[in-house]
């Protein structure tokens, strides 16, 4: 039976998502049950483009088009309370960038989610990669990890529209500063303290999302170790990383990694064709419904770690401002 997926917040630009919503819809996998955004116009044009029906309010959708997960990309006129209604009636959410708008959301949240859940997932997350899950035993031997420098790139919406690109677009940096921070949590946990300098447009207050420009943060942790992380939404899609730990490197983009030794001879490296955007989305869709509609266990779904992420994200916003490097532990206290 088809699972019932509803569309919320989507750009008619991000062509690969709703392609792939069409594929699978047509494939008898979902039935598309209603779009949403923060405009009845807007919905309209999304609803259009995929044919389906269109609400102009959040609840409405909710209770008539009765869908079981929805693909997000939050719009401004989306609250907190929506979301946490979704949690509570069960209903999935597929997010594309971060799902909250700062840290007192994402403590709201995490208190409604097990620390694992088949709830949310946030896209993109290159723990994903065919490149990442190829060295996901590689680790053991870098350890204990030294340094490691980010390269995360993408391209927004405005660009995208001029330039005629639909593949793998973003909705602004911070969707790209989301998922490095998360990369680097899982590899070396919570940071100490944050320093950013953001070239673009902040948002104001204690809100991270919508910031859109470049940023260079560096970023310490436990031991001395020290990540170097460079963000931009302004050029095409590229994510690259470099592990240095005691006993050899790790460097690997989404599609290629190579795992070398301490005097630099490549022990190990392989690569994989890139996916198209449809690709892409049509996988990172069926992984999520897979799980969605799994079996209760302790692997199903993902880690969230939604305040710890959140933690950085604001504090790489208030470093920027200060011009001092900050501690999110700080932002994690004020609010317990």
């Amino acid at each position: 039976m088809p699972i019932k997926l509803a569309i919320l917040g989507l750009d008619t630009i991000q062509r690969d998502w709703l392609d792939a919503v069409a594929q699978l819809r047509d494939a008898g996998e979902i039935e598309l049950v209603g779009v949403g955004h923060r405009t009845a116009a807007l919905a309209r044009d999304v609803a259009d483009a995929v044919h389906a029906p269109a609400f102009d309010e959040l609840k409405r959708l909710l209770r008539e088009g009765s869908p079981q997960v929805i693909l997000i990309d939050r719009p401004a006129n989306v609250p907190l309370e929506f979301i946490t209604l979704c949690i509570e009636q069960d209903v999935g959410l597929l997010s594309l960038g971060p799902i909250v708008n700062n840290y007192g959301e994402a403590q709201a949240l995490a208190e409604m989610l097990e620390p694992r859940t088949h709830l949310l997932y946030t896209w993109p997350q290159f723990a994903d990669s065919f490149a990442w899950k190829q060295c996901a035993q590689a680790d053991e031997y870098l350890r204990p990890i030294k340094f490691a420098s980010m390269s995360w790139l993408g391209l927004n919406h405005a660009l995208a529209k001029t330039s005629g690109r639909t593949e793998s677009i973003v909705r602004s940096l911070s969707v790209l500063a989301w998922d490095a921070i998360t990369t680097l949590v899982r590899l070396m946990d919570a940071p100490t303290s944050v320093y950013a300098s953001i070239r673009g447009t902040v948002a104001t207050g204690d809100a991270f999302t919508d910031i859109s420009g470049s940023a260079s943060l560096t970023l310490r942790f436990p031991d001395d170790v020290t990540a170097s992380v460079t963000l931009s939404d302004r050029v095409e899609t590229h994510r690259e990383l470099l592990v240095l730990g005691q006993t050899g490197s790790l460097r690997l983009d989404g599609n290629r990694y190579s795992f070398c030794d301490a005097d630099g001879k490549v022990i190990e490296e392989g690569s994989s064709s890139r996916e198209t955007g449809v690709d892409q989305a049509l996988g990172t869709l069926r992984r999520f419904i897979e799980q969605y509609q799994s079996q209760p266990s302790p692997h199903r779904g993902w880690e969230h770690r939604l305040e710890v992420i959140a933690s950085v994200m604001e504090a790489m916003v208030v470093s920027h401002r200060t011009g001092s490097a900050e501690n999110p532990e700080k932002f994690r206290d004020l609010r317990r």
